[in-house]
């Protein structure tokens, strides 16, 4: 079992008041989406290990002023490293994102 795992589900099981209240979302220095090779796998990137622990409640606010698309926010993210990634070249941006 991983440590995001754990989070996931047991940790929300022992605390069950967390649930629907509580997201967890991890961000790593070597992370990559299974089957990417593209920029899309800094999204997820951070200078060490890390876990975001958001309020669901208020990520429901700022999806629905995203038109209740959720995907807008990554597809954003995205567009931005892959127009950093034509303007400075692939190896600029892997190296900025180191």
């Amino acid at each position: 079992m991983t440590l995001v795992q754990y989070l996931e589900e047991d940790m929300m099981e022992e605390n069950d008041n967390l649930r629907g209240v509580e997201q967890i979302t991890p961000f790593h220095p070597l992370f990559q989406f299974e089957g990417s090779g593209s920029v899309d796998n800094y999204t997820n990137h951070s200078p060490y290990p890390m876990f975001h622990i958001l309020r669901e409640n208020e990520v429901s606010k700022a999806v629905d002023k995203l038109g209740g698309d959720a995907s807008q926010v990554w597809k954003r993210n995205v567009g931005l490293l892959e127009n950093m990634e034509m303007k400075l070249e692939r190896e600029v941006v892997e190296k900025a994102m180191k």
